[in-house]
């Protein structure tokens, strides 16, 4: 497991990005969920680092025919963009 760097913001201070891998987006039951998928994909990509980070949700109706009700679910996304980043010396 690489160690994963993940920020909110746009730059990491005492890194360099040296690749743009992508965007990158995670989806999970709660927020958590959502970030360890993303994490999960960016690292697949080669990712060492994720910028850019925002959650954000989804509340969806899921209609149960045999039972004739609706349930809800509310679904979590994580998205961002994956990159490789160097430590500045």
């Amino acid at each position: 497991m690489i160690l994963m760097i993940t920020s909110t913001t746009d730059n990491l201070e005492g890194f360099k990005i040296v690749k743009y891998l992508g965007v990158v987006i995670g989806y999970g039951d709660d927020p958590d969920d959502a970030l360890e998928d993303l994490i999960d994909v960016a690292e697949d990509m080669g990712a060492n680092a994720v910028i850019g980070i925002r959650i954000s949700n989804e509340l969806t109706t899921e209609i149960i025919s045999d039972e004739n009700y609706a349930v809800p679910e509310l679904t979590y996304y994580a998205y961002g963009t994956a990159v490789i980043v160097e430590k500045i010396d």
